[in-house]
C-alpha cells in the first residue's frame, strides 16, 4: 500500500501530506490535526515560521532588549522587579536629552537612570537642590530630595549627568556617550 503524493518525489508538498489509502476516523483525525498545524502547504508554513522567527530574533536581540529592574534607584517611576524595554537604536540619528531614562554600562552591571545634564553644562548639586548652569533643575520626576552637596562638574564633550528618581537611593555622576545603551520604551 502506498501513500498517494510520494509517486510524483515531492507532490506531497503540494498537495499537503499524504492521505493514507484507509479513511478510518483515525487517520481522519491525524490528517485534519496536521492540516491544522501546517496548513494545506507546509514548505510555505515552514518558510513562514523561518520569517517570523528570524524576525523575532532581530528585534529582541538588536533592536528592542527586555530588561528587568533591580533596585529601588529609579522608585516611584519604575519599581523594583518591572520588566521593561530598552531602544538600542533611539540615539542613532539624536543625542539623549535631559529627562531620558537611559540604560549604561557600569561595568559588567547595567544600570537604569535618567539623564539631568548633557555635554558641556556645569551641574552642581546644593542642599539637595541641581543646578544646571547657575539655574535650578526644575525636577518634576523626583519625590524624596535630600541635603547633599556636591562640587561642581563640568561635562566634557561626550558626557553626561545622570541619577536615579529615587534621590535617596540612587548613585548619580557621569558616563560617557559610549556607556549608553538604549532608551527606556516603557
Amino acid at each position: 500500500m502506498r501513500a498517494r503524493g510520494f509517486a510524483g518525489g515531492a507532490d506531497w508538498f503540494r498537495w499537503g501530506w499524504p492521505a493514507e489509502e484507509s479513511t478510518s476516523p483515525e487517520n481522519t483525525e491525524r490528517s485534519r490535526w496536521r492540516r491544522l498545524c501546517f496548513g494545506q502547504d507546509p514548505t510555505l508554513t515552514l518558510r513562514r515560521m523561518f520569517f517570523w522567527a528570524t524576525g523575532t530574533l532581530i528585534l529582541f536581540h538588536y533592536m528592542l532588549v527586555p530588561i528587568k529592574v533591580s533596585g529601588a534607584s529609579m522608585t516611584p517611576t519604575y519599581r523594583d522587579g518591572s520588566v521593561n524595554l530598552i531602544n538600542r537604536l533611539a540615539y542613532t540619528k539624536h543625542a539623549p536629552m535631559r529627562g531620558d531614562v537611559v540604560v549604561l554600562h557600569d561595568g559588567d552591571d547595567l544600570i537604569l537612570k535618567r539623564v539631568i545634564a548633557v555635554p558641556g553644562e556645569r551641574v552642581t548639586l546644593e542642599r539637595g537642590v541641581f543646578f544646571i548652569n547657575g539655574q535650578p533643575l526644575r525636577d518634576e520626576f523626583s519625590k524624596w530630595h535630600v541635603n547633599w552637596d556636591v562640587a561642581p562638574v563640568t561635562l566634557g564633550p561626550d558626557e553626561y549627568f545622570v541619577i536615579g528618581d529615587n534621590r535617596s537611593y540612587s548613585m548619580f555622576g557621569k558616563f560617557e556617550r559610549r556607556d549608553i545603551l538604549g532608551k527606556v520604551v516603557f
